[in-house]
């Protein structure tokens, strides 16, 4: 039975787990926190990363709340602009839930799937081998521990120590802080709107994560001004959510280029943040995470050398993160417009139809898990 080790508990972490054992592989999981406590607030899980959770069976429909489309409106008026549907092509949904609900879900199939087991204050610090395995060291109260393992998979997000290890760069800060926020507030059942206030180098997204009416808001400013500033004078209705809400608090964004693997054929891949940190534009970064762990799993499992396994697995992934960065950095520009170019931005939604907005994100939303099969790579 091939064994891998995977560093990091988060939301790529665990996937990566989950889907490494159901391909046959002894798993242990190794954490760097003394204990496994969520950060942040909100996420949203878009058509394409439900699809491998669901493959992989974990129960994510149990929580959170289904939501159907994104609200845009212009930031100081709340003026409405646009309606954009967030299903897929085929009618699949998605979700949106508190970060904490997500990871319990993972931890839960996780603990109740044979071949894994986790660790806790683990920290790895030394990190060798060559293309017959991967040679770690984790150090933690009980001492240090040595390993060889056939697969080491990074997924200690954005300050990999991974990453670290093997001479990559360190993330760089993108400009822009995020202030979240928690908010209770009476709302009627159904499908959850996700909206998002749009303004000159800001804006605020709100969605419910609950059937019990949490709201989740998260604001982007500046770095240089990193406080509400003039999104506490937006849209009333926004400001009167913002004035009750409570702070969870700001985290700066960063960003790294993306990298899938150590050079010179050892066996370790890079997922999720730890490989392509990216900004939450497009609200992806879980998904790319759930995804690139799903996609790993089968490239590692067709019995080929690690090496080439991690090789098509680069091939695979490389060039769908690059479009999503790539409508990330899209998004980013088009949200922050000052005036008079957000009037424009504004024409331009307004006179497009439901369906061709709809199949802007076709291309991100319709990916299934079996999509990017090992063998279509060359």
């Amino acid at each position: 039975m091939p064994e891998a080790i995977v560093a990091g508990a988060g939301i790529a972490g665990l996937t990566a787990a989950i889907a490494l054992a159901h391909k046959g592989w002894r798993v242990r999981i190794r954490e760097r926190a003394a204990r496994l406590e969520p950060v942040g607030a909100g996420i949203q899980l878009s058509p394409n990363a439900l699809d491998v959770l669901h493959r992989l069976g974990v129960p994510i429909d149990r929580v959170g709340v289904a939501a159907d489309s994104v609200v845009l409106r212009d930031g100081p008026s709340g003026r409405r602009i646009a309606t954009v549907s967030v299903s897929s092509s085929d009618g699949r949904g998605y979700r949106v839930l508190h970060r904490a609900d997500l990871q319990r879900v993972l931890l839960e199939t996780a603990s109740a799937t044979a071949g894994i087991d986790l660790s806790l204050s683990e920290t790895l610090v030394a990190l060798a081998g060559d293309g017959r395995d991967a040679r770690t060291v984790f150090e933690s109260p009980r001492g240090a521990t040595q390993d060889r393992s056939d697969l080491l998979v990074a997924a200690d997000g954005v300050h990999s120590a991974a990453a670290r290890l093997l001479g990559f760069p360190a993330p760089v800060a993108s400009g822009a802080t995020a202030l979240r926020f928690i908010a209770s507030s009476a709302v009627p059942a159904g499908p959850a709107a996700i909206e998002a206030w749009l303004g000159h180098r800001r804006h605020v997204v709100r969605y419910r994560i609950d059937t019990a009416g949490t709201q989740n808001i998260v604001v982007i400013v500046p770095d240089a001004d990193p406080g509400l500033g003039p999104v506490a004078a937006w849209d009333p209705s926004l400001a009167a959510m913002l004035s009750a809400a409570e702070p969870v608090g700001s985290w700066p964004l960063l960003t790294v280029e993306p990298r899938w693997r150590a050079e010179g054929g050892r066996p370790v891949a890079l997922i999720g943040d730890a490989a392509h940190a990216m900004l939450p534009y497009a609200a992806q970064g879980a998904a790319m995470a759930i995804e690139d762990a799903f996609v790993l799993a089968a490239c590692v499992s067709d019995g080929a050398p690690p090496a080439d396994g991690l090789a098509r697995f680069e091939a695979l992934r490389a060039p769908r993160v690059q479009r999503v960065l790539e409508r990330v950095a899209f998004h980013k520009r088009v949200y922050h417009l000052p005036h008079p170019l957000s009037f424009a931005r504004d024409l331009a939604l307004a006179v497009r139809s439901p369906r061709s907005l709809r199949r802007d994100l076709a291309w991100l939303y319709d990916w299934r898990a079996d999509t990017d099969r090992p063998d279509s790579a060359n």
